[in-house]
């Protein structure tokens, strides 16, 4: 699928079906400024740097079409693992996560290093994140900010297509950067990141918000999927609640029953 409207009339049927409170996003990887669409917003036009967080909250909160480089941001770990900066020495990345404290040990946080998703440098030169329901770019990946109910659909909405489990490695680190897009990106899987510190900081993300990611390749699928998976068994968002009776009841109940003439309960 290759349709810009077809993807736009996807966001439109995603933000409906699960009633989203933010936009899903379309998340482009650009090799080159000339890549970004007519009227995209740059933080740099307004002399400003951003997270990559901030541009997402841009995006899904405000309905802009953003785009980033290294020119729009300041998040340095970000602009590292994306490939739009490189480091002299690779091990200011580890000196970096000790002085967070981040891991207990050099060897720790060595490990943790070596399994983070990295793009090399200079592949790219930087992302366009637009609203999916009027998109101004094909995406690689969406990425939808929802609750855990409306991910537990979207979760559902995969494995009724592929019948695999979505495999989630969480760190609490670039949750939404590297767990989320980064991480989709390179293995083309969907996936759930917990956002971290950044995007809560920075990108305003509340506690009640979780990230599902899908890969271009999945999007179909998985919107239509929203209105198949156990829906017409009433699996969907809202999800209904049971007003069948109840199982335990009061003790009060009980001792009022028992004086009753006619036992009800």
């Amino acid at each position: 699928m290759d349709n810009m409207s077809s993807y736009r009339e996807l966001g439109k049927t995603l933000t409906d079906v699960l009633r989203l409170q933010y936009f899903p996003l379309a998340i482009r990887f650009v090799k080159n400024e000339g890549e970004f669409p007519e009227g995209i917003r740059r933080p740099s036009f307004f002399n400003m740097k951003v997270t990559m967080c901030q541009g997402f909250a841009m995006s899904r909160r405000i309905g802009w079409t953003v785009g980033l480089t290294v020119e729009d941001m300041k998040c340095v770990p970000n602009l590292i693992a994306y490939g739009f900066a490189e480091l002299e020495d690779h091990r200011a990345l580890l000196e970096a996560f000790r002085v967070m404290n981040y891991y207990e040990t050099e060897e720790i946080a060595e490990k943790a290093i070596s399994t983070m998703s990295v793009l090399e440098p200079g592949k790219y030169a930087g992302i366009a994140i637009s609203p999916l329901a009027w998109t101004k770019v094909e995406p690689d990946l969406v990425m939808v900010y929802c609750n855990s109910a409306q991910a537990m659909r979207l979760i559902q909405a995969t494995v009724y297509k592929t019948g695999e489990r979505i495999a989630t490695p969480l760190s609490g680190l670039g949750a939404s950067c590297l767990e989320g897009v980064l991480r989709t990106f390179i293995t083309k899987k969907p996936g759930i990141a917990i956002p971290g510190a950044g995007d809560r900081f920075f990108g305003t993300t509340q506690d009640d918000e979780v990230i599902f990611t899908m890969p271009k390749e999945m999007v179909l699928d998985v919107v239509n999927s929203l209105t198949r998976a156990g829906y017409e068994k009433g699996v969907r968002y809202p999800v209904p609640v049971s007003i069948m009776e109840p199982h335990v009841v009061p003790e009060a109940w009980i001792i009022l029953n028992d004086k009753l003439k006619r036992k009800i309960l």
